[in-house]
């Protein structure tokens, strides 16, 4: 339990929610499956940088304060009848 608590601590300091939040779970797989210790820390380190990437992505659509959000799933191809939805999603 000590171990838990100054790990706690260390992640606290060194900034690194995400693999403060799956570290639990990401070992009782990494047991579960025989992983390496190379590859239970990719695990970690791709957690974190994913939600790092994702917070950013946030961030930087908050700061654009786009009057409407819109994504590709909300294009009215009525608009556009000659375009191939299929096409147009593999883009």
């Amino acid at each position: 339990m000590k171990t838990e608590i100054i790990l706690d601590h260390v992640i606290k300091q060194l900034r690194i929610p995400e693999i403060g939040k799956q570290y639990r779970s990401l070992t009782r797989e990494a047991e579960e499956r025989n992983l390496s210790y190379e590859e239970y820390l990719l695990a970690l380190l791709e957690a974190e940088l994913q939600a790092r990437e994702e917070n950013q992505r946030q961030r930087r659509l908050k700061q654009a304060t786009f009057p409407i959000q819109k994504t590709l799933d909300t294009y009215d191809f009525s608009l556009m009848p000659s375009l191939n939805r299929n096409r147009f999603y593999t883009l």
